[in-house]
């Protein structure tokens, strides 16, 4: 029981791509709506946030990383402010985007 709501709650360690602690402000992009972020951690698969937004499971946005661009991502769970996101994109293209950051967020050796 433990186990299917840590799931829920997106806190079991049950994914494809090592996660690094961030603290960077971002936005969310919902159809004609942006909301203020902050990005928690981040993968080459997806990200947590903390945001004032209640999202369901399964909504489409676009996370806007400043200097960075916009990632296509979906909801992948929701907690109160917390949330979830899967990107949308293959991990190459997130690779891409955080080329210069990739060692230091010691991104550098997951597998694409």
């Amino acid at each position: 029981m433990a186990q299917d709501s840590e799931k829920k709650a997106g806190t079991a360690d049950n994914r494809n791509f090592k996660r690094r602690s961030v603290l960077w402000p971002a936005k969310l992009l919902v159809g004609k709506h942006q909301v203020a972020c902050q990005i928690w951690n981040l993968s080459l698969g997806g990200a947590r946030i903390r945001i004032d937004l209640p999202l369901r499971d399964g909504t489409k946005a676009l996370l806007s990383v400043a200097q960075r661009g916009d990632i296509p991502c979906e909801v992948a769970w929701s907690h109160g402010e917390t949330m979830g996101l899967s990107f949308d994109v293959e991990a190459k293209v997130i690779r891409t985007m955080f080329k210069d950051r990739l060692h230091v967020l010691g991104l550098d050796a997951d597998d694409a």
